[in-house]
């Protein structure tokens, strides 16, 4: 599907009278402002798996920690971006505000910048490297504006629980295509984040299903851009890829307020305070609900046992003991490839995951789609984008 979900890109409509922080109309949407008042976001390290992020931006100044790459952009340090996608979510996430310019929504949170691709050359394998490198580089929050329409892979999904064990809060988009939700979106763990447009409704283009979590704002959102690639330095962006950003930035105030509160938690407070906005309870189309910075910052609840996104651990059935008239000669056990393609351990149970399991390349979606192009294997040549 989407190397992050594909935003549409344009240069913003700067108007005479507003500054860039002006134009950030979900600031005020989602009451950023006063949720700033209780936390900033310092002391938490953002991971942005993306086309990496300009740290020269005056708007990222400081924010920017040296990174990594890999695929394509392999012995980079993640901190030049040519595509401008990147940097827009390292925006959203953690621009300083200086000057009138755009203000993240954890403006005190430092990015850590992964490279996995130029341009819309993804794969889930390399998708997967980074989330695993990224957990073990001190990412509190990984932001995953991209995704693949495709089954993740087992490689992908050892990664993601490899995260969640080592207490990282993982946020995807879910995809641009008014299709299913996309992978890693769609992993049991990650918040899988819907678009929503200015009237507080679905955004029409996101991707939602069952395995949709969250909702944000998803059209017109105005960050930040690499001048290299856009002359002013700001982009307007449309797409689930700047929702997952302002998702993983209220994740970031929260795990800065509350620095003990495990991972597990914090995704317990952000779906338990969001804001209905269909029928009571979690739906298809927005999940739980709109994300609530203040809701999530304040609110106490009880510790939970697990990740609330992850399946529920099968009880064990005790086995009865055999008596030796009735024992047998052991049997070499067989290997799980002979049995089952593929089984995940995850926090607190375990994950079958049967059936075939097909990658296919993750490409940025824009306003104007293309039909789609055909399967290959993640392991294959690099995509087409489209």
């Amino acid at each position: 599907m989407a190397l992050l979900p594909a935003l549409v890109v344009a240069l913003p409509l700067l108007l005479a009278a507003q500054t860039i922080e002006e134009q950030e109309w979900h600031l005020d949407a989602l009451d950023v402002y006063s949720a700033q008042d209780q936390a900033r976001g310092d002391g938490v390290i953002v991971a942005v798996i993306d086309s990496g992020v300009d740290a020269k931006h005056p708007d990222l100044a400081g924010r920017v920690l040296p990174g990594t790459g890999f695929g394509s952009s392999e012995g980079t340090d993640g901190t030049t971006d040519t595509d401008g996608h990147g940097t827009g979510m390292a925006g959203i996430i953690a621009a300083t505000g200086r000057n009138g310019g755009a203000l993240g929504i954890a403006p005190g949170a430092k990015i850590l910048p992964i490279a996995s691709a130029e341009k819309e050359q993804f794969s889930l394998d390399v998708v997967a490297e980074s989330i695993r490198w990224a957990a073990d580089h001190g990412a509190k929050v990984v932001n995953m504006s991209l995704g693949f329409s495709s089954s993740m892979t087992p490689s992908l999904v050892r990664a993601v629980n490899y995260a969640i064990e080592k207490d990282v809060v993982l946020v995807a988009a879910t995809g641009n295509e008014g299709k299913e939700v996309s992978a890693p979106a769609n992993i049991g763990g990650v918040i899988a984040v819907a678009g929503t447009n200015r009237e507080g409704k679905p955004w029409k283009s996101s991707n939602v299903g069952a395995d949709t979590v969250l909702s944000a704002p998803a059209q017109g959102i105005v960050t930040a851009a690499p001048k290299s690639v856009y002359s002013s330095g700001y982009a307007e962006m449309d797409g689930t890829s700047a929702a997952s950003a302002i998702v993983s930035g209220v994740a970031a105030l929260v795990r800065a307020k509350h620095p003990e509160m495990p991972a597990k938690d914090v995704v317990n407070a952000l779906i338990k305070t969001a804001q209905d906005l269909a029928e009571p309870g979690r739906d298809e189309t927005t999940g739980f609900g709109m994300v609530n910075p203040m809701g999530a910052l304040t609110a106490q609840f009880p510790p939970v046992e697990r990740n609330p996104l992850l399946p529920s651990p099968k009880p064990s059935t005790p086995q009865p003991t055999p008596t030796l008239a009735a024992q047998r000669p052991v049997q070499p056990a067989a290997k799980i490839s002979d049995r089952l393609p593929f089984v995940a351990a995850v926090a607190g149970g375990t994950a079958v995951l049967t059936g075939l399991l097909i990658a296919l390349p993750a490409i940025r979606s824009r306003r104007s789609q293309r039909s789609a192009q055909p399967v290959v294997s993640a392991r294959d040549t690099p995509p087409t984008p489209w």
